[in-house]
Formats: structure tokens, C-alpha cells, sequence
């Protein structure tokens, strides 16, 4: 969780501070991360590089600042206590304190809110501080964290705060991204803080002229797509666009990867290149040099499979090193600036006409599921039950989208529905002891007892897949539907229950079921939801059926139809290169028998 929480930090705030000249800010933040145990040999690399870049102006880099007495805002000041707080009991050897500056949406009660979560020590006190600091001075990041941690007591104030920054045109610190769990927050709400963010983070590279010019290029032979990605790797994304990389046709296209992420030798990384025609690691790459690199490859049409998410480069696609330039499959929802991306790719569920209102791109919908999905996924035979933690006997709810997808009103459905099942358990993933903890303590308020909770430890994808069969129904959640791990669950059998809502990440599910040939699972109420699933559970031959069901579609229906799917992919594409060519792009729809 720590390493994770500081890869963030450095690339998300360091390396922004690198590329805009700030060698000084980008240097500290990366000993922060170092201070504070991360001893990973990139985190290590960056810091060598600021050093030596300060060192041309100065013999030795400044220390990390300390506040002057009283100088130390209260918030500031209560987060430094909740770190110190968590040191009590700690490994003596590491760092006993830190100090910190903070102010406005900062990064410092998420970064402190992870290196709670990796040490020992009276964790319980310490949030309880970070959540009262949360409460008084909120940011998306921090909200963010109390759901992933399901810490829900403070929650309700700190998202009204929220929504009123964004409806008093405040927001250009809140990454859209942490308001799109929140269930209080509408679709409108939620374009309307992307607007602001964007304009607000990359207002300087916005008003800049495009790298890739204004003048209408010629076409070749081939069209060229670059997909810029940071999630080459074990990622969901690697996992459902393997196959559709693999299958693009290099009669029309050239394909090209620009990975702005990890670099490993796993076999996922290694499928992801060799499937490109070219892989290019440009993550060492400020994001003028990036944009420079793709201008340079001559890409014709760019696609960002990132947005808003971990260790995005939006900063790319704002100097527009494309002629077309369209988001994709990573970020649900709009980045909220039509020069960042021309094209959102939806369906005309997940993402209708009727809702383009709400996005700042020209929406490109598909004739089915927006999602692809990697028919070479092998599932192996499912483990014992009792081998992967559950009771020999009792029907088995499942969930396993991660935990700032679970809202307080969701989990009090999932217990009502535990409460009437008799013997029936549910089954969450074991993401951190706090995240257990914290669900076990509010079952137990809504009268559940905690083992009727069974925490799924992390394993391998293959593992995952094969255990994920002893599951008898996936509950998603609302308003962020399960995506990739919908797509696991519905290929490993499982028939999942969706309530869909109003924007992208609350119709997902929908468009899964849609192109699974379940539409019956959809509901469009909580109340519709939890009778569904209870006469699911309870009904007999009306699950197994609907198991039958789903196992005789998955080899024929449009979601797992990995030929199809990318070949309207790249009819797409060629009516995205046809719109440029003619001077103005537009909404585009395809039906299942264009050519």
C-alpha cells in the first residue's frame, strides 16, 4: 500500500515539479518517499537526478525544509500529529517524525493515510485525527481514502464540502476522479469538476498551439495509432486489450505503444510488446519530450488509456502531439476539455447521445459494450471452497471491486440480504487489515456477524479467475460499477446484479450485461436491485438457470467476441480519420452492419 501510495506521490507531484523546472519542490517530495521507506531503485533514480540537476546552481542540495515555530498551519498540524501518533509502536529503526507543509487539496493525509496502513502501531488513533482534518479541510484525494478505507463516519460532510467547491466553481484542485464512487454526486456535478480541473491543472499547456498543428494532414497507406498507456503490465487494461492489439489489422494500421509506466519482465508486459508493431518506454520522458516523440512518430490518431487514473499523462494530450486524439477504456467518465481528447469511445449504453451534454468530447459509441475483453484468458479448475475461505455449504454473494467502490447504502443492502439468506456469506476482497477491519465493525452495527464476511487474499489473475467460479452471484456496486472485474466475473460464470445509474462509471455493468445477453440482471432501483438478487438467492431454479444461460452465451455473445469487437474499433477509427480529414469532427454512432 505504502509503495504504491509513493509511486503516486513522486509521478503524480514530483515529476510535474521536475517538468515544469521545479527541481527544488520535485527533489523534496521524492525524500519524502524515501524518508519514508521506499527504497525502490526508480524512486532512488529520481532522486539522484534532482540532486544532480540542483547541483548545477548549488554545491549540495537543500534538506527538507522545516517549519518555522507557529508557523504550521492547524491542518498541517494535525496530520504531523496523526503520523507521530502511528509511531508509538513502530519498527525504531525507521523515522520517528515528519514534518510537513500542506495546504488546500494536498497529497499529504493520503500519503499519511497509506504509511498508517503499512506500520504498526495505534493506527485506530491516528486516523481518527487524519479523518477530523479530512472532515474540516477536504480534498477528492482524501475523500477518496476514507472510502478506501471504508472509514464512512466522517464521510457525509466532507462530500458535501466537496459539492459545494464544484458548484461554486472551487474545485480545479479535485481530480474527478475521487468524486466518481461518491453516490451523492450527479453526472453534471461530476463533468463540471473534470471542466474545472482541467482548465485549472493544464491551463498553460492548453493555450499553447498544438504541437501537431492546425493544418489537415494527408493520409497514407496506413493509418497510425498510438496508444499511450501507463498500464503495460499485471493491470486490468493489459488484461481485457491484450487480444485486440493482437488482432488490429496490419493491412490498414500501424500500432504503436507509448508506456509512460512500470517496466517489467512479467509475462503480461512481454505479450503487451510484442503484440505492438513498435513499444516505446517514454516514461523517463518529460512531457514535452513525450509529446515531441509522438509528433515525431507521425500518429495519426492517439489513444489515451489513462485519463485521470494512477500515473496519467494528460499533460501529453494537452500539447496535442496528434491530429486526433481520443480517451479510452482507462478513466470512466469525461477529462472535461475537448482539446485534451476529440473523441470519448462509449456505447449507446454506458455513454447515449442523449447524455453528450456531459462531456467535454465528441462521444464515439460502438454497436456494443464499450469494453473489450481477451477471449485467451484460461480459467483453471476452481479450488476446494474451504481452500479459498469459505464455508463447505451456504450461498456465496460476491464482490470484489475494490473497496472505495463500496458505499455506506450499499453495504447495508449487502447485510439485509445476508440477514434474509440464511447461511449465505460475502465474499470481498482483503485489500488491507484496516479495510477488514472497518467492514467487520459496521456488519456487526447492522446486526451481521463479522465471519459472515470472508476476505479474498491477493493472488495471482489466474488464481483469481479460477476461485472466482465458487462465487454464486457478483453484487456490484453504484454509482461505480464494476468494469474489468465485472467482465472476470461474468467469463469465470458468475451472473452479476447491476443497478444502473446515470454516468459512465454507474452504467458499466449495465452495458456488460447488455452484451452478455443478460439484460434481465440490470435493475434501475436499490430497492429493484435487492429484491432481484434476494429472489436470485432464494428462488431455486431461477439462478441455476440464469447460470445455464450465461455459460451458453459466453462463447457467442458480442462481449466476449474479441474478432468483432476490434474490427468496429477500427471502423471507429476511420470514421474518427474521415471526420478530422473533413474539418469537424462529430459525434459518431455505429451500427452492427456498417462497413
Amino acid at each position: 500500500m505504502l509503495k504504491g501510495l509513493t509511486r503516486w506521490l513522486s509521478r503524480k507531484y514530483a515529476a510535474r515539479k521536475m517538468a515544469q523546472g521545479d527541481v527544488h519542490t520535485a527533489f523534496k517530495l521524492w525524500s519524502i518517499a524515501v524518508a519514508c521507506g521506499d527504497d525502490s531503485s526508480e524512486t532512488r533514480r529520481n532522486l539522484a537526478l534532482a540532486q544532480t540537476r540542483l547541483q548545477s546552481g548549488m554545491a549540495e542540495p537543500m534538506p527538507l525544509e522545516q517549519p518555522a515555530a507557529g508557523e504550521e498551519p492547524p491542518f498541517a498540524q494535525l496530520l504531523q500529529d496523526a503520523f507521530n501518533t502511528s509511531q508509538a509502536n513502530a519498527d525504531p529503526a525507521r523515522p520517528a517524525r515528519l514534518m510537513l507543509r500542506s495546504g488546500g487539496d494536498s497529497f499529504d493525509a493520503l500519503y499519511l493515510m497509506n504509511v498508517l496502513g503499512a506500520r504498526p502501531g495505534r493506527t485506530d488513533e491516528a486516523i481518527a485525527i487524519i479523518a477530523d482534518a479530512l472532515w474540516r479541510n477536504p480534498g477528492s484525494a482524501e475523500t477518496h481514502t476514507l472510502l478506501g478505507a471504508c472509514a464512512w463516519e466522517r464521510l457525509g460532510p466532507a462530500v458535501e464540502s466537496l459539492r459545494d467547491r464544484v458548484t461554486r466553481e472551487k474545485s480545479g484542485e479535485i481530480s474527478p476522479l475521487g468524486l466518481l464512487p461518491l453516490p451523492e454526486t450527479s453526472a453534471s456535478e461530476q463533468y463540471q469538476c473534470a471542466v474545472q480541473y482541467a482548465q485549472r491543472q493544464y491551463a498553460d499547456l492548453l493555450s499553447r498551439p498544438p504541437l501537431a498543428g492546425t493544418r489537415v494532414r494527408e493520409s497514407r497507406g496506413k493509418l497510425r495509432i498510438g496508444y499511450l498507456s501507463a498500464d503495460y503490465h499485471e493491470h486490468p487494461t493489459s488484461f481485457l486489450l491484450a487480444e485486440v492489439i493482437e488482432r488490429h489489422d496490419r493491412k490498414r494500421f500501424e500500432i504503436f505503444a507509448y508506456s509512460c509506466g512500470p517496466d517489467s519482465a512479467i509475462p503480461m508486459r512481454r505479450r503487451m510488446q510484442a503484440a505492438f508493431d513498435a513499444f516505446h518506454e517514454i516514461r523517463p520522458l518529460s512531457h514535452e519530450e513525450a509529446a515531441q516523440k509522438i509528433l515525431g512518430d507521425r500518429i495519426d490518431i492517439l489513444v489515451d488509456l489513462n485519463g485521470y487514473t494512477t500515473n496519467g499523462r494528460p499533460e501529453i494530450l494537452a500539447l496535442r502531439p496528434a491530429p486526433v486524439q481520443v480517451s479510452w477504456l482507462g478513466y470512466p467518465g469525461t477529462l472535461g476539455h475537448p482539446r485534451l481528447a476529440d473523441y470519448l469511445i462509449g456505447d449507446p449504453i454506458v455513454s447515449p447521445l442523449t447524455h453528450a451534454a456531459l462531456y467535454g468530447e465528441n462521444l464515439a459509441l460502438l454497436p456494443s459494450c464499450f469494453q473489450p475483453n481477451d477471449r485467451q484468458r484460461v480459467i483453471g479448475a476452481a479450488p476446494h471452497r474451504t481452500a479459498a475461505g469459505l464455508p463447505a455449504q451456504g450461498f456465496v454473494f460476491c464482490c470484489f471491486n475494490q473497496s472505495y467502490k463500496i458505499t455506506p447504502a450499499m453495504f447495508d443492502l449487502w447485510c439485509r440480504l445476508l440477514t434474509e439468506v440464511s447461511g449465505s456469506v460475502l465474499w470481498l476482497l482483503g485489500e488491507s487489515d484496516t479495510v477488514q477491519r472497518n467492514l467487520q465493525r459496521e456488519a456487526l452495527r447492522r446486526g451481521v456477524v463479522p465471519d459472515r464476511l470472508i476476505f479474498a487474499p491477493r493472488v495471482t489473475y489466474a488464481e483469481h479467475l479460477a476461485r472466482f467460479q465458487l462465487a454464486d452471484l457478483f453484487l456490484d456496486t453504484l454509482p461505480f460499477n464494476a468494469g474489468a472485474t465485472g467482465s472476470d466475473a461474468l467469463w469465470a460464470g458468475v451472473p452479476m446484479v447491476t443497478c444502473s445509474g446515470e454516468a459512465f462509471a454507474a452504467r458499466m455493468a449495465t452495458s456488460l450485461l447488455n452484451g452478455a445477453g443478460l439484460p434481465e440482471l440490470v435493475t434501475h432501483s436499490l430497492q429493484e436491485y435487492e429484491a432481484l438478487v434476494l429472489r436470485l438467492a432464494t428462488g431455486g431454479t431461477q439462478h441455476s438457470a440464469i447460470r445455464t444461460k450465461l455459460a451458453r452465451n459466453r462463447d457467442t455473445c458480442p462481449l466476449f467476441d474479441s474478432e468483432r469487437f476490434t474490427l468496429d474499433l477500427e471502423r471507429l477509427f476511420r470514421r474518427m480519420w474521415q471526420g478530422y480529414r473533413a474539418g469537424s469532427p462529430q459525434p459518431i454512432t455505429l451500427s452492427a452492419h456498417d462497413d
